[in-house]
């Protein structure tokens, strides 16, 4: 953990970015993780619905909004990010992870064992386990559909937007304009290294944590079909279902934000 950490301080070139409402510390905290091709900012509007009723912040992972290089932001930097944002709050925390940010959150355990982490939670997320990668359940399809609107630059090894459309289209399908619009201008390009890197997971602990999943059944990045494969080896407290594309977040933020309410009450 400390040689990671002490790579982390020396990539990073700003602080750790998170965003919140941050309060008393007798409730949990809420601590949101983007997925691949987004920032903090993706949880902005079921933030906006929970600051009122829960402490939360969302944090930026390495390689979106400073200056490390693509191919040095690995699955174990990106988990050591997480941990160095989760050392900053005091309490109990509960952890909400979206698509990729799965494989992240489920690093992290590892690399930060003395925090209170009490529940995770998956929203239309990956949660690979001991050896394997981020992506090493999805389908073919679930590939193909991704590939619509993504390229992989071999020189940056940036996985890049090619076709706005066409991202929104597999991403957020039936997106508003207004939500459209959100997509332009925040969706970024992706490290492909994280994606890469095998997990070592702290099973024990894992095995510990009450661990629920929200299903969004119109997904075309990680198919429902996909998401009940991971599900099912999750062992599961419980789960949800949103009528949504990959971006539950963006599209239906009202009912994401009341079924984590449900879960954190």
């Amino acid at each position: 953990m400390k040689n990671i950490m002490t790579k982390l301080a020396g990539a990073l070139t700003l602080s750790i970015g998170f965003s919140g409402a941050l309060m008393a510390q007798s409730s949990p905290t809420l601590v949101f993780v983007h997925g691949a091709h987004f920032s903090a900012n993706a949880w902005a509007k079921v933030q906006q619905e929970l600051n009122s009723k829960v402490a939360n912040i969302a944090i930026d992972l390495p390689g979106r909004k400073d200056n490390i290089t693509p191919n040095k932001v690995s699955l174990e930097l990106s988990a050591a990010a997480l941990c160095s944002s989760l050392s900053k709050i005091k309490g109990e925390k509960i952890i909400i992870s979206h698509s990729q940010g799965g494989a992240v959150t489920n690093a992290s355990l590892g690399l930060c064992p003395t925090e209170a982490i009490s529940k995770l939670i998956y929203v239309t997320s990956v949660a690979p386990l001991e050896g394997e990668s981020a992506f090493d359940s999805l389908s073919d399809q679930d590939g193909k559909n991704y590939f619509n609107g993504v390229v992989y630059d071999e020189t940056s090894t940036l996985l890049n937007i090619s076709n706005e459309d066409k991202f929104a289209e597999t991403f957020a399908p039936k997106a508003n304009k207004t939500q459209l619009r959100w997509l332009a201008k925040h969706a970024v390009s992706e490290p492909s290294v994280l994606a890469e890197s095998k997990l070592s997971l702290d099973a024990e602990r894992y095995d510990n944590l009450a661990k629920y999943y929200v299903f969004a059944k119109q997904d075309k990045i990680i198919s429902l079909s996909t998401q009940e494969q991971i599900a099912s080896k999750l062992s599961l407290t419980q789960s949800f279902e949103i009528d949504s594309g990959h971006l539950p977040m963006l599209t239906h933020a009202d009912t994401l934000a009341e079924i984590i309410e449900n879960i954190v009450n």
